[in-house]
């Protein structure tokens, strides 16, 4: 009974707590707290939706921002008994790696390995793994170009 209560408790700091917190350090924290694993120096917008039945299968990295109103999932599935629920039922993990950046409205679909320093465009829904360094845009996203990054 107990974990029934602490995972509704969980539930709604992910689904409406998050977004009533002011910082953004301050949402990351409730984030890690719900099971959300996040790096260092990330950046969380309001109204960031995180998958409330399996957020420790979210891995973000170092220096990760997450634009407003994104959502990102781990799971698909159903409580409803039908015959599509047997056949789209699964669970995958969803990494971040370090200095990505997940824009406005974006999805990001269980499974997805979004790479180091990757851009998502605003309102893409990311299917498959991205490679790093480059801009990804579009439903589904698709790779636009790779990015020249002055590092020294």
């Amino acid at each position: 009974m107990r974990h029934l209560a602490l995972s509704a408790v969980r539930r709604y700091f992910m689904m409406f707590g998050l977004s009533l917190l002011p910082f953004s350090v301050l949402r990351i924290y409730v984030a890690r707290i719900c099971g959300v694993q996040f790096g260092r120096g990330c950046y969380l917008g309001f109204h960031v939706y995180f998958d409330t039945n399996y957020p420790s299968l979210i891995r973000i990295g170092d220096g990760v921002t997450i634009s407003h109103c994104v959502s990102i999932h781990t799971h698909t599935g159903s409580p409803a008994t039908g015959r599509l629920t047997s056949v789209y039922n699964t669970k995958s993990p969803v990494t971040i790696c370090d200095g990505a950046w997940i824009s406005a409205n974006s999805v990001v679909l269980p499974g997805v390995v979004v790479g180091a320093d990757c851009m998502i465009g605003a309102g893409s829904i990311v299917t498959k793994d991205t490679e790093p360094i480059s801009l990804y845009a579009g439903n589904p996203a698709s790779k636009i170009k790779s990015i020249a990054l002055d590092i020294e």
